[in-house]
């Protein structure tokens, strides 16, 4: 029953089913604020079922054996994590808006338990990992005909959003006079479903050289699905990361002209993403705000509070679309958590991305370097749910995965 509910789990992530339970208004019209808001989700629900089950079976099952030393995982990724929470937790005497940072923190330490759970074999990887596989499948179908159709497609009983081309605030594809709707699936933008995509793509990959598919024509389909979804969000970061990781795998099985074009094509995504002048604007006006916020409080303004505190460190007046976090995962953790935290937080993906390419495991690497990526761009994995979710889960994953427990090249 852990397993079942569990899985429903991860299902309802990729689905996120969902019901307001709290919003702090921040823009002085009363505008809603999802930075600002929090849910209960269906997901949530099915974990706590889970742990109830997962509870009595420690309770009552007399063959259920527990022994940490027999375990394997990195220990060391285990505590700076663990020191992160910490960290996290502490930053909590520093809030500038204490509802919103417990329900922030709350959420915090249900990925958290997660992530405890897998790393201690008590929730089983595999059954996770295909329900994933299988969530973004038929998530990736729903965005594959949003594009197709230009809209939504009514499937909101699986949280999908309600968007068109011609809806204002919708992230679309400007090519000359058009407005080309971007791939949304079951997500709150394009940019969270790519990098779901990336790595359900990097699984069916690991399960693909490992044979978990009985069938080749299987992995053939799965990989066309996910990889059309993905390329239709248009997503700028996330495609660099993946040209970066074919490039990093098979550069020994390429020519030295086809090098040469990845390298142009990378460095040439990589400039789009810097230099487009909606992304430059927002990005110099957040990490203005992001300077001047830490100054102003080097241990952080709690959990979850970056968009409350961003007024009064704006040069420019701000609108309601303007209230989001800074497009850094770094410097949201360093406002929010303050130093300490932004430290570890660090510290983690220094450690992981070493240790990776000093025993060579490259699917480790590529983990790792999405997460890098990802943070690096964007916000999503420390300020949304379902980005939360995909951190600790991916962290869950590399933390066993270290050990040698799960094995990888």
């Amino acid at each position: 029953m852990v397993c079942f509910f569990m899985c429903f789990f991860v299902a309802f992530v990729v689905f996120p089913l969902k019901f307001l339970v709290f919003s702090s208004n921040i823009y002085y019209s009363g505008e809603f604020s999802p930075f600002s808001s929090h849910y209960l989700y269906a997901a949530d629900v099915c974990f706590l079922f889970g742990l109830l089950f997962c509870g009595l079976n420690f309770a009552f099952s007399r063959d259920l054996k527990f022994n940490l030393k027999n375990i394997e995982f990195d220990r060391n990724l285990l505590f700076l994590s663990s020191f992160f929470v910490i960290f996290t937790s502490i930053s909590l005497f520093f809030s500038v808006n204490i509802d919103n940072s417990l329900f922030s923190l709350l959420r915090l330490f249900e990925f958290f338990v997660l992530y405890l759970l897998l790393v201690f074999e008590i929730v089983s990887f595999k059954p996770l990992i295909f329900t994933f596989l299988g969530a973004m499948f038929l998530s990736s179908l729903i965005g594959i005909f949003q594009f197709i159709l230009q809209h939504s497609i009514g499937v909101k009983l699986l949280g999908e959003s309600v968007i068109s081309n011609s809806m204002a605030g919708v992230a679309k594809l400007d090519i000359f006079d058009f407005k080309i709707l971007r791939a949304y699936g079951t997500f709150s933008h394009p940019n969270v479903f790519s990098g779901f995509l990336i790595i359900a793509l990097i699984f069916v990959y690991i399960f693909h050289r490992d044979g978990a598919f009985s069938r080749k024509f299987v992995n053939i389909f799965a990989l066309f699905v996910l990889f059309s979804a993905f390329i239709l969000t248009f997503s700028k970061a996330t495609l660099v990361a993946f040209l970066f990781l074919v490039f990093f795998i098979y550069w020994r099985n390429f020519s030295k002209k086809l090098k040469i074009f990845l390298f142009g094509l990378i460095g040439l995504l990589l400039v789009l993403l810097l230099l487009s002048q909606v992304t430059i604007l927002e990005r110099v006006r957040f990490l203005a705000i992001s300077e001047k916020l830490f100054w102003s409080h080097p241990f952080g303004v709690g959990i979850g509070n970056f968009t409350e505190s961003m007024s009064q460190f704006s040069y420019y007046k701000l609108f309601p679309w303007n209230y989001q976090p800074v497009h850094n995962v770094f410097l949201l953790v360093l406002n929010e958590v303050g130093f300490p935290g932004f430290m570890l937080f660090l510290l983690i993906f220094t450690y992981g991305i070493y240790e990776s390419l000093k025993y060579r495991r490259h699917i480790i690497f590529a983990l790792f370097f999405v997460l890098m990526v990802i943070s690096l761009f964007d916000h999503y994995l420390f300020s949304l749910y379902q980005g939360q979710f995909l951190f600790w889960f991916i962290m869950a994953y590399v933390t066993c995965s270290h050990s040698g427990r799960l094995k990888h090249p």
